[in-house]
């Protein structure tokens, strides 16, 4: 199967823009567009109605929603209500991270239980049962959709850089959103996981839709490209922290002053811990530079087993999301379906 690719745009920009965004990706031929789904953010489902509207081709789905802010049976409910809006182009991406649960008071327990249950919880709804479940995490009572969802399955997919996500993947999902691993020796990890997973279900890793995802900034301005994504690593890692386990399979150690700040938990303090956070941490996981470079970055993790790769875009400043999209597409994506130009790229310190 021939290399596909995917988007994932943050809530972030306004309704003018997030249209303009996706009848871009739609044209520059993305198959996949994720929304993110951020509380205090605008609101996932409107932002995907918006897209559906504006564009005809294009998979559209939340990247990701969760089973604790959202009831399963409510997301099940809202993903057929999109699919019928969408004509039948709706994806739902599932995982267990959560920026604003502090905020609201919701708790996150037992995460792989919460997705096995959902996954259970929607496809029975989305096939027209009434579901009684009880749970370790998820309870329904006698709930049935009361409409015929236009799709009696909608590929399900989970964003992850667990272990324990990642083998549920391979049992039950049909995709996996690999979240930026360019540690090849990390990436053979995960693949194992997803074998282990499928084969516990008894089926074969082809029915699973691997893609990994990565943030990237993509710009003639390597300094800037780096700097931007090194504050974007250092959020990402505060807004997570203490859960960094995935960086010790990428090799990656920060050191105790940035452990520190991060415990503090304070969005304010991203810039103060990005000056402290090692080289390692943005080369090993996210795309910055030149399109030469992002190629060779993406060489060494590409698998026989990977079908897909999904970005983030972040702009430098001066440039737009779309120009990193386009970039994406027309300069990054031609050396990789270029095996010479593969190979060299790779070889490149």
């Amino acid at each position: 199967m021939p290399l596909r690719f995917g988007v994932l745009l943050n809530a972030e920009y306004s309704a003018t823009e997030l249209i303009e965004l996706g009848r871009l990706c739609e044209a520059l031929g993305y198959d996949q567009l994720w929304y993110t789904d951020v509380r205090f953010l605008r609101e996932c489902y409107v932002g995907l109605a918006a897209l559906a509207a504006h564009t005809t081709r294009i998979q559209l789905g939340p990247g990701v929603t969760d089973p604790y802010s959202r009831h399963p049976a409510i997301t099940a409910a809202t993903i057929a209500t999109f699919d019928e809006l969408s004509g039948g182009r709706a994806l739902l991406g599932l995982g267990v991270g959560g920026t604003g649960f502090r905020e609201l008071g919701i708790a996150s327990p037992l995460p792989v239980a919460a997705l096995r249950e959902a996954v259970l919880v929607v496809r029975r709804l989305l096939r027209g049962e009434e579901v009684t479940f009880q749970g370790k995490v998820v309870s329904l009572a006698a709930g049935r959709l009361q409409f015929t969802p236009p799709r009696s399955t909608v590929p399900i997919y989970f964003a992850t850089h667990g272990a324990q996500v990642t083998r549920l993947a391979g049992e039950v999902a049909d995709g996996v959103l690999l979240a930026n691993i360019l540690v090849p020796s990390a990436l053979d990890f995960y693949m194992e996981g997803l074998r282990e997973g499928a084969a516990r279900a008894g089926r074969s890793l082809d029915a699973v839709d691997v893609s990994l995802r990565f943030e990237a900034a993509i710009a003639e301005d390597e300094t800037a490209a780096f700097g931007a994504m090194r504050r974007r690593v250092a959020a990402r890692l505060v807004a997570g922290y203490p859960h960094w386990e995935h960086l010790e399979r990428l090799g990656v150690t920060v050191p105790p002053a940035f452990a520190e700040i991060a415990a503090r938990k304070d969005p304010r303090l991203v810039s103060e811990a990005a000056a402290l956070l090692p080289a390692a941490a943005v080369e090993r996981t996210v795309l910055f530079g030149r399109p030469e470079h992002v190629a060779a970055q993406i060489a060494p993790v590409l698998r026989p087993e990977v079908s897909r790769i999904t970005v983030r875009p972040h702009a430098v400043p001066g440039q737009s999301v779309g120009a990193v999209l386009r970039a994406f597409v027309e300069d990054v994506v031609p050396r990789l379906r270029d095996p010479v130009s593969q190979a060299s790229a790779a070889a490149r310190p």
